[in-house]
């Protein structure tokens, strides 16, 4: 789970500063497959159930997330910088890339023996 959260934050970053062509959907999906991962890892450094869980408790904070744009929960400044602050439902699209994607690592990883995963 640390490496698996060092390449979400990895991911994060490449978003982030990135500022080539596409930087729109760089900017908005493919950091939300960046965060939606680093929540796999933090769920599975905090919880230790099955892989398939953690996965369905990702799912579930992601779409917790776009709920609350929705109803227009999400407060201006700085929760909006941290979860958005419009609702986009290609970011559900994104957030299950990022929940398979963490999950494959997961499984490859206890596949591999690799502890740290």
């Amino acid at each position: 789970m640390v490496v698996l959260g060092g390449v979400a934050l990895a991911v994060g970053a490449l978003a982030l500063f990135y500022r080539g062509p596409g930087q729109p959907f760089v900017r908005g999906y493919v950091s939300d497959v960046g965060a939606t991962m680093l929540v796999y890892a933090f769920l599975g450094l905090l919880w230790r159930t099955t892989a398939a869980r953690r996965a369905l408790a990702t799912a579930a904070i992601a779409a917790a997330v776009e709920v609350y744009q929705v109803v227009g929960l999400i407060p201006p400044g700085v929760g909006g910088v941290l979860v958005g602050a419009f609702p986009d439902p290609w970011d559900l699209v994104a957030y299950a890339v990022g929940v398979v994607m963490a999950l494959a690592w997961d499984r490859r990883s206890v596949r591999s023996g690799d502890q740290t995963g």
